[in-house]
C-alpha cells in the first residue's frame, strides 16, 4: 500500500516495531526493515541516517507508549486491587503484542549500547505514578491486606512473573514439553495466577 510522504516516517517506525519487538528480529538489517516496509534502503536511510538511530528512535517511541498506559493507570482512584489487575492486564497485553521487547531492554541496560533512549525512560529518577503507587503499597500493608514487607519487593515480585515466563518463553517451552499454543494458553492465565500470589490471605496470627 503506498505510502504518503507525510506517512513514510511513522510508517518506517511502525515497521521498524513490528520487526525488532514482534517478530524478534533485533539484527535485521535496513535492508530487511525496508522490504519489511515496502520501502527501498535509500529512503530508509534518508530518514535514519543509522540503524542504531532508527533503534534509538523505535525502543523510545514503544516505551514511551507504554509508559503513558501504565502511568495513567497507577494514577488512578480506584480499589487498590482492581488497579493492580489492571496494571497486569496492561503489562501482559503489551507482552502478548512485543514478546521480544523485554528481552532487548534487559540486554541492552547490560551493554548500554542504547543507553540514552532506554535509560532515561527505565532507570531515570524514579517517575511520580510508581511513587503513588508504592505509598498505596504500603497502606494496603498497614492496613493487613497484603503481607507486610518493603513495598518494593511486591512491585519486585509482580514483574518477576510478569517478565520471566515471556522473556524465558523459549528455554521454558522446550523444559516443560508445550507447544507453541499451549504456551500462549499458559500466559493468558498468568494474570490470576499472578493476582492470586500476591493478594494470597494475610495470616494475622
Amino acid at each position: 500500500m503506498p505510502v504518503t510522504d507525510s506517512q513514510t516516517e511513522s510508517h518506517i517506525l511502525d515497521t521498524a516495531t513490528r520487526v525488532f519487538f514482534a517478530e524478534g528480529r533485533i539484527y535485521a538489517t535496513v535492508k530487511e526493515i525496508a522490504d519489511a516496509a515496502g520501502l527501498s534502503r535509500t529512503l530508509i536511510n534518508y530518514y535514519f541516517r543509522s540503524k542504531k538511530l532508527l533503534i534509538e528512535k523505535v525502543v523510545k517511541k514503544t516505551l514511551e507508549e507504554f509508559k503513558q498506559n501504565s502511568d495513567s493507570i497507577l494514577l488512578l482512584d480506584i480499589p487498590f486491587r482492581e488497579k493492580t489487575e489492571l496494571f497486569i492486564d496492561d503489562f501482559l497485553n503489551n507482552q502478548f503484542k512485543y514478546p521480544y521487547l523485554e528481552s532487548f531492554v534487559a540486554a541492552d541496560l547490560i551493554r548500554q549500547e542504547f543507553k540514552k533512549s532506554v535509560s532515561d525512560l527505565v532507570i531515570s529518577e524514579q517517575p511520580v505514578a510508581i511513587r503513588h503507587y508504592i505509598e498505596e503499597i504500603q497502606r494496603e500493608m498497614d492496613k493487613g491486606t497484603i503481607v507486610k514487607s518493603n513495598p518494593v519487593h511486591f512491585m519486585m515480585n509482580m514483574f518477576s512473573m510478569m517478565v520471566y515466563p515471556v522473556m524465558m518463553r523459549p528455554l521454558q517451552q522446550s523444559i516443560l514439553n508445550l507447544t507453541r499454543e499451549e504456551y500462549r494458553m499458559i500466559l493468558k492465565e498468568r494474570k490470576q495466577v499472578i493476582t492470586d500470589t500476591l493478594f494470597h490471605p494475610v495470616n494475622n496470627k
